[in-house]
């Protein structure tokens, strides 16, 4: 949309950022530049349990520097977490989030708390000038019954499809796991390369036989990565996010359908490929926090499941896909009208 939302107060920025990253935060650092007058890039980051208060600040600025046009910055704190003493919780990590801000020439301009009950300014602590509010006045401002207005909804997470599948589908798909010859792997990428192109010729057959693809790790991370074509020096880039152009989007969407599809057709303990594959691509799309339900969703499919573990490290250090921080390559999360 071209035409711009005018935000008078906290709530309406506070409304704006479930609308933008596709979820109300939780246990989490939501960073937000500011280019003048307007809202620039938005940034959500898993809350710092236990981590350095100035590696991780410096990490966030790191992303946040790719504003160039930033003048400064926003910072919303979403956690339940107390402090013993009554005092603000995560102040060292604030604070050196706000040098490193002010190092970065993007000064933190205000801060907020938001808990599972209320929400207040984070610096200012006087009840008298900064009373604690409802969620409410959130959800009824004028940000966000504008958003709404103009087509945006913020849905909730989507949980896989039901198994509708029986033991005669884990035999089928275990049955369907190639050996890992060269020859498995290129008939595999070219059943999977078939559905990307015609989702509609997906069968039953054809979805065990890729789930038990998706069970070789080996074709798993070529069939993944080749959901955004590439030059094959780009292989081990391809699933940080580095793309030389901007990836075809819809493609990335179909293949997200098709790992819900294929989900139907497998049983609990063998979901986890599926359940990585699409956990990476919201990854992909900058939505960190679904994608960390999809990987520890994997994790309890298949315990100690690796791919879930090294992906869901990416998210836990706050680390976000190449691709979200160039506009001309992202994923197109415009609202609609």
């Amino acid at each position: 949309m071209n035409d711009f939302i005018k935000f008078t107060g906290p709530a309406d920025i506070l409304a704006f950022i479930p609308h933008t990253l596709g979820e109300t935060p939780t246990e989490s650092f939501v960073a937000m530049t500011v280019q003048g007058n307007k809202l620039g890039a938005t940034l959500r980051v898993d809350a710092p349990f236990g981590q350095d208060p100035v590696g991780y600040a410096q990490t966030i600025v790191s992303y946040l520097t790719a504003d160039e046009a930033a003048t400064g910055s926003l910072l919303v704190i979403y956690t339940d977490e107390t402090t013993t003493d009554g005092g603000r919780p995560y102040a060292g990590h604030v604070e050196a989030l706000r040098s490193e801000l002010e190092t970065a020439e993007m000064p933190l301009q205000d801060a907020w708390l938001v808990t599972s009950e209320l929400w207040r300014n984070y610096h200012c602590t006087d009840s008298t000038c900064c009373p604690a509010q409802s969620l409410d006045t959130i959800t009824t401002s004028n940000g966000n019954a504008a958003l709404i207005y103009r087509g945006s909804a913020v849905t909730g997470f989507t949980a896989p499809a039901p198994f509708t599948g029986d033991e005669t589908a884990r035999e089928a798909i275990a049955a369907h796991k190639p050996d890992g010859w060269p020859e498995d792997l290129e008939a595999s990428r070219a059943a999977w390369a078939k559905v990307l192109d015609d989702p509609k010729s997906l069968t039953t057959h054809t979805a065990h036989q890729l789930a038990g693809a998706l069970q070789h790790p080996t074709i798993r991370d070529y069939m993944m990565s080749d959901i955004v074509p590439h030059a094959p020096e780009q292989f081990t880039s391809i699933m940080l996010g580095v793309f030389l152009s901007r990836p075809d989007w819809a493609r990335v969407d179909t293949a997200q359908e098709l790992a819900f599809e294929l989900m139907k057709a497998t049983p609990e303990g063998q979901r986890a490929p599926m359940l990585c594959l699409i956990g990476w691509l919201e990854w992909l799309k900058g939505r960190s926090s679904f994608a960390a339900r999809y990987f520890k969703l994997a994790l309890e499919d298949v315990d100690g499941y690796r791919l879930a573990e090294l992906l869901g490290e990416l998210v836990n250090r706050g680390l976000i896909a190449d691709c979200t921080r160039d506009p001309k390559k992202a994923y197109d999360r415009r609202l609609k009208r």
